[in-house]
């Protein structure tokens, strides 16, 4: 998994069941991406161009892919 996946799947997993549902909608919605690309972003599977994760930022309020906490390579 990328450094950017690991931050969004650990945001994903801070929130509750119905706010997971919400966020994957409004990802979808936003970003106009599909579904699968959402939840390939998640699972590491591509990476999150910039722009859409300027998007995520945006939805989220503030930068999860920018800090120091978040291990490289999260295998």
């Amino acid at each position: 998994m990328t450094k950017d996946s690991v931050a969004l799947s650990e945001y994903y997993r801070s929130l509750s069941t119905g706010e997971r549902t919400r966020f994957i909608e409004r990802l979808v919605e936003e970003c106009k991406v599909p579904r699968y690309t959402v939840y390939n972003w998640k699972y590491g599977f591509c990476r999150i161009p910039q722009l859409h994760k300027d998007k995520i930022v945006e939805i989220i309020g503030y930068n999860i892919f920018d800090s120091d906490l978040i291990p490289e390579n999260n295998q």
